[in-house]
């Protein structure tokens, strides 16, 4: 696997020195993760940094640039996310080298809270959560891309047919009905713009009172609908009525910033499966550790992300 060759290899020693090339003294250096990518921890004079590592083989540089240019744009219009810095050199991104290998470094100031759960039962943290998600999408209706290059929904769609294509009928179906629903989707700048695209409760942070939104590593064109709904995937395992209450409160604080509609929410269904779909067959044709990235054994997880895909998740009237 490339994270093999690759974002495994990163040591403590080389990540410290990524961080001197934003701070002089960097303390408190720890890794965070080191799966699809390579996220360290480390401080300076107080303020907590997350320095972010990847390698040209999973993630090209102009992708990158791509993803951070408009995560500047949604922090400078006031969206609740996590800050891009600079390098002392003024660099969006660095470069840095171990042994033949290059690492592509990028650095986010870190904000407040713990990740995401739908174990919260009051209604404050799914309005506030909703807000959110609102205001990210009310600021990419002013992001001019112009250089910047970022992936559409059809870029996505058609590499998971090339995988469906290997699949059995059952999935192949699924493909075709999904594909068919979506030809008659309208597009306007109201309903459809450039996403977060990983969108899910490991990428969101709550404090009590507020929500930050982070990992800005997929922005794609995408219908906003697509943003909404992959969250409670989370919940395929869960009998809707006993989170109804909260998709209901998470809609109700989008709808305080954007404007939805009940019939634009009744498609949510065709938004989670093909999201589940699309992670389904990418895992089971990539990810060949024996635990998933959320700590469940590999085919205990493709169980649980086939049977999403097939299953409606959303019970919306």
């Amino acid at each position: 696997m490339i994270w093999e060759t690759t974002l495994k290899k990163i040591t403590d020693k080389t990540a410290n020195q990524a961080a001197k090339k934003w701070v002089k003294n960097p303390t408190h250096l720890k890794l965070i993760n080191n799966q699809i990518n390579c996220v360290y921890r480390f401080e300076s004079n107080g303020q907590g940094f997350f320095l972010r590592m990847t390698h040209e083989k999973i993630r090209k540089a102009r992708e990158l640039l791509s993803a951070i240019d408009f995560q500047k744009h949604l922090f400078l219009c006031g969206t609740p996310i996590c800050e891009p810095v600079v390098s002392q050199a003024g660099n969006d991104v660095e470069t840095v080298h171990q042994e033949d290998l290059e690492f592509f470094v990028h650095v986010c100031r870190e904000v407040p809270g713990q990740i995401m759960h739908f174990d919260y039962s009051d209604k404050k943290a799914y309005l506030t959560w909703g807000r959110a998600l609102g205001l990210l999408h009310q600021a990419s209706q002013s992001y001019v891309a112009e250089k910047h290059h970022f992936l559409t929904w059809e870029d996505l769609w058609r590499e998971t047919w090339d995988y469906t294509r290997q699949e059995e009928s059952l999935i192949q179906d699924l493909y075709e009905t999904i594909t068919t629903r979506f030809k008659t989707f309208s597009i306007n700048s109201s309903n459809f713009g450039l996403t977060h695209g990983d969108h899910r409760p490991g990428n969101v942070l709550y404090d009590g009172e507020s929500v930050h939104l982070i990992d800005f590593d997929e922005p794609v064109y995408h219908w906003y609908l697509a943003d909404i709904a992959k969250p409670f995937l989370d919940l395929c395992n869960k009998p809707w009525p006993l989170w109804k209450p909260l998709f209901e409160w998470f809609i109700e604080g989008y709808r305080q910033i954007r404007p939805l509609s009940s019939e634009e929410l009744k498609e949510v269904n065709h938004f989670s499966q093909m999201k589940s779909l699309d992670i389904y067959l990418w895992c089971k044709y990539n990810w060949f550790e024996e635990t998933a990235p959320g700590g469940k054994p590999r085919n205990e997880w493709l169980h649980d992300l086939k049977t999403m895909a097939l299953t409606p998740l959303f019970d919306v009237p």
